[in-house]
């Protein structure tokens, strides 16, 4: 198996993050890749730099599948990290290769493929998603077969789905918002992406947390330095937790059916 990871986050913003203590989101997705296709040949490219060097769409064409990471900017910002992504979200859709997509994955596609991603009405998503619920499309597709009841997961978005684009179906929502899994089929390509992370561990959670915690309180979503080490130390302890969260396997499971699905098995 022959995949392609994208960087959703620019040089600047995930070499930062790594010297704070962060795992920069390609490489969580290549750990996570690692343990589920112990031998795949993984590539990683990234648009966001405007130094980029990326594959053509003939060249797109050697992989079996591409699988885009989330990322820390707003896609309705006119700036060329945001800009050139959409760019390459085009040519992955002509390319005619299946891809996946956490979060900003997620809403690239959507929004090359016509519909409109804004912020969230109600506020920014984070930690642990409010229980998650597939459609009767979600109870069919072979990515979400193992989710038979509600499910929560680690998440963090700003932005949601707000109007869809053609040729796509929902497969799962919640309270916060009502896309939280979906697919789209356009040009060549069909999509599969959820609005939540589940390549995340939870170190990577306590870490977001940290590094983030003046953002986190100026947005509502804790009241202090002390909220946010309380919800640390809940993570740290797996307090209450469910296994969807604590049981990695389980919660990266989505990638895993997908991936089946792409070889047949």
């Amino acid at each position: 198996m022959h995949l392609l990871i994208v960087e959703g986050n620019s040089r600047e913003i995930w070499q930062k993050r790594e010297k704070y203590g962060g795992v920069p989101y390609h490489k969580r997705f290549m750990t996570m890749l690692k343990l589920l296709r112990p031998d795949a040949h993984l590539e990683v490219a990234f648009p966001a730099d405007d130094d980029a060097v990326l594959p053509s769409v003939k060249s797109l064409r050697k992989f079996d599948g591409i699988l885009w990471t989330g990322s820390s900017l707003y896609v309705n910002d006119p700036v060329s990290c945001v800009q050139q992504q959409l760019t390459f979200t085009e040519d992955v859709f002509v390319s005619g290769v299946p891809f996946y997509g956490s979060c900003w994955g997620l809403q690239l596609a959507v929004v090359v493929a016509g519909g409109k991603v804004s912020a969230c009405p109600k506020g920014r998503e984070f930690g642990i998603s409010a229980p998650v619920e597939l459609t009767e499309a979600g109870k069919r597709t072979p990515y979400l077969q193992g989710r038979n009841k509600p499910y929560s997961a680690l998440c963090i978005h700003m932005d949601e789905v707000v109007d869809l684009p053609e040729n796509s179906t929902i497969l799962a929502g919640n309270s916060h918002s009502k896309v939280q899994a979906l697919t789209i089929k356009n040009k060549n390509s069909e999509f599969f992406g959820v609005q939540y992370h589940p390549e995340f561990k939870i170190s990577d959670m306590i870490f977001i947390a940290r590094y983030m915690s003046e953002i986190l309180i100026n947005d509502g979503v804790f009241a202090s330095i002390a909220d946010v080490e309380k919800f640390v130390s809940k993570l740290e302890k797996k307090e209450g937790l469910p296994e969807s969260i604590t049981n990695y396997l389980q919660h990266i499971q989505e990638v895993n059916y997908w991936l089946q699905y792409l070889m047949g098995s």
